[in-house]
C-alpha cells in the first residue's frame, strides 16, 4: 500500500482503481480499504486517501482520471485552468484520442481528437490540460468570434501564447480541416507582427467599441517623447498627437492620484499632444455620449482643435 502513496501524493491525493491494481491491490482489498474510511470513492473507478481536500482542481481531476487514458481538460474548462478570466469550470469538457464506450456514461462532456499531440497536452498544478494554443482553437468550436478574440488577448497578455504558437497551430492543424480553425485565424490575422494585447478591460472595451465604428490609426502601449521619455500611453493617434486618458474611479479619484495625473497631462500638452480625460462609466454605461461617438460621427482623422476625439486607456 505505501507505494501507492507516492503516486497519490502528485494527484492531489487520488488514486484511480487501475493503478491500484497495478500495484497488486484488487477489488476485494479495494472494496475493505473503503468500509475502513482509508479510502474515499469520488467517481466509480476514482478515490481519494484522507487528508485528501475537496477543491474545484480536485474534482476536475477527479473526472479526468475517470475519462481514462491520456483525458485532457479543453475547451473552456482548460481556459478555467490556465487562469484566463470570463471562464469557468463547469461545464466540464475533457478531450481524448480516442472516445471509448463508457465515456457516453459520463456527466461530463467528453470530445475525440484524433491524434492528439504530446506537444500540446500540458500539466498545471496536476491537472492534464491542453496546450494555451489549443485551448483557443477549442474555444473557437463553443464560443463567438468576439469571445474568442477576448480569450487570445487575454492569453497573449498573460504571456500564455504568441502569434507564433497560433500560426505554428494554423500550420500543424490546417490540413486536417479541425472545427474552428478558419475562425481562429482570423483572429491571429488581426493581429500582426508588432501586436500588443490589451491590459485591462477597459483597454478591450474601447476596443471593442472602436472596431464597431470602424475607426483605425491606432497604436497601443507607446511609449511617448521625442528624446525623452514622457510617458507610457495606452493609446495614440499619431497623424493627429491625440491621446485621451480613461480615468478610473477605482485608481484615479484619490488627490495623489489626481496631481500624477495632472503633472502627466501637463508633460503630454507640453509635448504638443492634445489630451481629454474620459471616466471609465462612459464606455460601459454612456458610450454615445463619450468621445468616441463624437469622433464616430466625424469625417476623417480626428482633428486637433477637437479635443474629444480619441482615447487612451488607462488601469
Amino acid at each position: 500500500m505505501e507505494a501507492v502513496y507516492p503516486l497519490a501524493a502528485h494527484q492531489l491525493g487520488l488514486v484511480t482503481r487501475s493503478q491500484l491494481r497495478k500495484h497488486g491491490i484488487g477489488r476485494d482489498r479495494v472494496a475493505r480499504l473503503v468500509r475502513s474510511g482509508t479510502l474515499t470513492p469520488i467517481e466509480p473507478k476514482v478515490f481519494a486517501f484522507p487528508g485528501s481536500v475537496d477543491t474545484p482542481h480536485r474534482d476536475l481531476l477527479a473526472k479526468i482520471l475517470e475519462t481514462g487514458a491520456d483525458a485532457t481538460a479543453s475547451h473552456s474548462t482548460a481556459a478555467w485552468v490556465w487562469g484566463i478570466s470570463g471562464y469557468s469550470r463547469t461545464p466540464v469538457h475533457i478531450v481524448v484520442s480516442r472516445q471509448q464506450r463508457h465515456h457516453q456514461h459520463l456527466s461530463w462532456k467528453v470530445h475525440q481528437f484524433t491524434g492528439l499531440p504530446a506537444h500540446h497536452r500540458r500539466t498545471l498544478d496536476a491537472i492534464a490540460v491542453t496546450s494555451p494554443a489549443l485551448t483557443m482553437l477549442h474555444l473557437a468550436q463553443i464560443v463567438s468570434a468576439k469571445r474568442l478574440a477576448i480569450a487570445v488577448d487575454r492569453a497573449w497578455s498573460m504571456r500564455l501564447l504568441s502569434g507564433r504558437d497560433l500560426h505554428l497551430l494554423d500550420a500543424e492543424l490546417a490540413r486536417q480541416g479541425r472545427n474552428g480553425i478558419v475562425k481562429l485565424r482570423e483572429v491571429a490575422e488581426g493581429r500582426g507582427a508588432g501586436w500588443v494585447p490589451p491590459e485591462s478591460g477597459l483597454e478591450t472595451r474601447f476596443m471593442q467599441l472602436v472596431h464597431g465604428l470602424d475607426h483605425r490609426g491606432f497604436r497601443r502601449q507607446v511609449t511617448v517623447g521625442d528624446g525623452t521619455w514622457i510617458a507610457r500611453v495606452d493609446f495614440l493617434h499619431e497623424p493627429s498627437k491625440t491621446v485621451v486618458e480613461i480615468q478610473s474611479e477605482r485608481y484615479h479619484t484619490a488627490l495623489t492620484d489626481r496631481e500624477a495625473d495632472a503633472a502627466r497631462k501637463a508633460r503630454l500638452e507640453g509635448a504638443g499632444f492634445t489630451v481629454v480625460e474620459v471616466w471609465d462609466s462612459e464606455l460601459f454605461t454612456n458610450p454615445a455620449s463619450s468621445s468616441i461617438e463624437s469622433w464616430g460621427r466625424s469625417e476623417g482623422s480626428p482633428d486637433r482643435s477637437t479635443t474629444r476625439n480619441v482615447v487612451l486607456l488607462r488601469r
